[in-house]
């Protein structure tokens, strides 16, 4: 076999004449080509990466027109298109094309339609590109730059969605990106936006900053961030981002950054990592932060799990249920299978807690939850050796719902 063989063959996974590509269509169209992936990468063992780079450019492109007209709901050709992205950027930095041509290609995908789903990183391309291709990057920028008069370097607070929007965003993403290659502090700061008063600006401005490796300077813009305009999920975002520079950068006040988070946001991860940073202190600390967790029973609960304090989680769910604060359902399964481990008889009636509660209201988008948990549930009892338990339960499900037709057809075949 030839390379010349073997393109058509592997390309024709990439194509398709369907027109009808709803979403299960657009599943086996996916199927498809992600298995033609692995061809693409032994046709470059086989005959070297520089000629199958080509390849995937074309395999790229006619993935992308096929999603263009598909229902991608399950994100299915998206992944592929993602997988080719990874492996034409490593391909790329195996047998590098020319500097400029690569450039090019990048430049092209990125200011062009797939720009607008997908972001294809310089960074990614630096060993493929070197200098030479980097600089030709960079006067390519600064054409643009010149053709948009609206631009500007750092980031706007509000965007207006004119036709230089997507131009305009592309170009600043770049930018963003030579800064982080070229370990530029103050060229991070100001293409991220880390001196606009906004916690989010500041939270991008620090992950860049800690990329091209100024842990301190990152933590110290994260830092900033906790009190600045954004919601309150974006200033935690800072919280949670300094901790983790300042335990990164080994700081002394590690400790004391994780108590003032947790304290704001006590929550389970939060707790994880105070407790990290505590160490021997932990244990004098440890109450005093379950204490301030009661008032998010998820958070405690979870972070009991977590640290393997299945008993106190349990113990802690079944107050927090009496006081009328109970925990999602998924918690409760979760929790429910630990305990089940300590204590098997007593779970037994939690277990049905849960189906009874999904089964408040006739509803046939919870029966499929409700039944697969009866089948937990007479497997539980079984094995707490006392299987007349479900069995009584089912009983009763059976008479109080027996106008349900749908769910006693579920239960039918399921077992119960």
């Amino acid at each position: 076999m030839t390379l010349a063989r073997d393109i058509p063959n592997v390309l024709a996974s990439f194509r398709t004449n369907r027109r009808d590509m709803w979403t299960r269509a657009a599943d086996e169209f996916a199927f498809e080509a992600e298995q033609a992936i692995p061809l693409l990468a032994d046709m470059a063992e086989d005959y070297g990466a520089k000629d199958v780079i080509p390849v995937v450019r074309k395999a790229i492109a006619s993935t992308f027109r096929v999603l263009m007209r598909a229902d991608d709901s399950n994100g299915s050709i998206q992944l592929v298109i993602a997988e080719l992205l990874n492996l034409h950027a490593e391909l790329c930095a195996q047998e590098p094309p020319a500097p400029a041509t690569l450039a090019a290609w990048i430049q092209k995908q990125q200011f062009g339609e797939l720009g607008e789903y997908f972001r294809i990183d310089v960074a990614d391309y630096e060993e493929a590109l070197g200098e030479r291709g980097l600089a030709r990057f960079q006067e390519q920028l600064d054409k643009r730059c010149a053709e948009l008069s609206s631009f500007t370097e750092s980031p706007e607070l509000e965007f207006s969605h004119d036709d230089g929007w997507h131009a305009r965003h592309a170009l600043r993403y770049n930018l963003q990106r030579l800064a982080v290659l070229r370990e530029d502090e103050e060229a991070i700061i100001r293409t991220h936006g880390g001196d606009l008063p906004r916690a989010h600006l500041r939270a991008a401005a620090a992950k860049a900053l800690a990329e091209a490796g100024f842990v301190d300077r990152a933590a110290d813009v994260a830092h900033e961030g906790m009190d600045l305009p954004g919601g309150d999920f974006q200033q935690q975002e800072c919280g949670e981002l300094w901790v983790e520079l300042v335990s990164r950068a080994r700081r002394a006040d590690a400790a004391a950054a994780a108590f003032e988070v947790f304290e704001r946001w006590p929550t389970a991860a939060n707790a994880q990592a105070w407790q990290e940073q505590a160490g021997d202190a932990w244990r004098l600390n440890r109450e005093a932060a379950i204490a301030r967790m009661r008032e998010h029973v998820r958070e405690l609960v979870s972070y009991l799990l977590a640290d393997g304090d299945v008993e106190r989680a349990w113990r802690e769910a079944l107050q927090a249920a009496q006081d009328g604060r109970s925990l999602p359902p998924d918690l409760w399964d979760e929790l429910v299978r630990r305990y089940a481990k300590i204590d098997p008889v007593a779970v037994l009636p939690v277990m049905v807690q849960l189906i009874d509660d999904r089964l408040v209201e006739a509803n046939t988008r919870v029966y499929p939850g409700a039944v697969r948990r009866m089948t937990t549930l007479r497997a539980a009892a079984r094995d707490a050796g006392t299987p007349e338990f479900a069995e009584r339960f089912f009983a009763e499900l059976r008479t109080r719902h027996a106008r349900r037709s749908s769910l006693i057809g579920r239960m039918d075949a399921a077992g119960p």
